[in-house]
């Protein structure tokens, strides 16, 4: 049996071997992205890039990221040619500069993948403070919004949701620049729409306590659907934003077609452009009778006040079973047009007198 000093030395031994082994792992060059092993370092590279592994997927990582070192002798976390690099992510040397950094750390996850560390991929901060991996954000700016209607959440930072920017530099600036553009387009649109279909006067902006109290264009984009036109790229008016969610509530599997997105500039529609008022307000008659159209609903398609109470069915009625038009003789609207079933633009709504009991849009 084993008395005490043997089972002592014993400890005292694996101890020591566990020690080695320890210390041995530890020095071993590691990949600063994936955290493999190095076998053979590539003393021809920059000293940046001799804790980046050969792997494909870091080599990749490798091209977008920045070759300064930090005084302290850790690599810069941060993205090629950048200007101003991000202070070092180290741990030891982040804890420092907590304030500085917004209390984040190279080993904090990435907020938009929550798979990788920060310094586990070049990272960039965006102007509002908060580190995000580059790559995770070049992806949130391309995929942009999730459905056919335009909005902007993805220009938020997704911590704080302030309106993100970067350095002027970063091709990332660029794509913010176009975005802002697009936002304040979009905002004169649906402000000029709310003031000229009078909902400037609509209760809930006059009403203390609503969250659009005395807010007309946080309202008017809140109501209106933009859709960004598949030909042009420029946002057009696509109805009211509850049509596209009643659509939803009622579980139709309406998919929207990018190249059915097309506005009224583009669309295959033959329309006159006012010399006032552009295309904008280009009146239509409803796509499935010889009535004024006073909604158009999921980015291209008119309808009549009778007609949208039943939209989904209307949309699905074959074309053979629409009412036909009479002729110019007969027809409720007196003009010539194209048989129910297709679009049809009927001119201007604000350079016309629209007919008693239609709306103007």
């Amino acid at each position: 049996m084993l008395n005490g000093r043997k089972i002592n030395n014993l400890c005292t031994k694996y101890i020591s071997i566990y020690k080695n082994l320890y210390y041995f792992l530890k020095n071993l060059r590691k990949c600063r992205y994936c955290e493999s092993v190095i076998n053979k370092v590539d003393t021809t590279a920059l000293k940046v890039f001799q804790s980046i592994c050969k792997s494909d997927e870091c080599q990749k990582k490798a091209k977008k990221a920045c070759t300064k070192i930090h005084d302290c002798g850790h690599p810069c976390c941060g993205v090629l040619k950048e200007v101003n690099c991000l202070p070092c992510l180290e741990d030891s040397c982040a804890e420092q500069r907590g304030p500085e950094l917004l209390d984040q750390k190279g080993s904090d996850y990435c907020n938009i993948c929550f798979v990788e560390g920060l310094n586990n991929s070049p990272s960039i901060r965006v102007d509002c403070g908060h580190i995000f991996h580059y790559d995770c954000l070049a992806k949130r700016l391309e995929l942009r919004w999730t459905r056919p209607r335009v909005t902007f959440n993805f220009c938020l930072c997704p911590l704080c949701k302030r309106w993100m920017d970067f350095p002027i530099e970063n091709a990332l600036h660029i794509q913010m620049q176009t975005n802002q553009g697009k936002y304040e387009d979009i905002k004169k649109k649906s402000l000029d729409r709310l003031k000229h279909e009078e909902k400037d006067k609509d209760e809930r902006l006059k009403r203390p306590g609503d969250p659009y109290f005395e807010k007309p264009t946080e309202y008017a984009m809140a109501i209106y659907s933009y859709y960004e036109c598949f030909k042009c790229k420029m946002p057009y008016f696509g109805g009211l934003k509850k049509c596209e969610d009643l659509l939803e509530e009622e579980k139709q599997n309406h998919e929207f077609k990018p190249s059915e997105l097309v506005c009224a500039n583009c669309c295959d529609i033959p329309i006159e452009n006012c010399q006032k008022h552009g295309a904008d307000f280009i009146e239509f008659k409803c796509k499935f009778c010889c009535t004024m159209a006073v909604w158009f609903c999921w980015g291209n398609t008119h309808f009549c006040e009778k007609c949208h109470q039943k939209a989904t069915e209307m949309a699905r009625m074959p074309k053979k079973s629409l009412p036909k038009c009479p002729g110019v003789n007969g027809c409720p609207l007196k003009v010539a047009h194209k048989e129910n079933g297709d679009e049809c633009a009927l001119g201007c709504s604000l350079c016309r007198n629209i007919k008693e009991n239609y709306q103007k849009f």
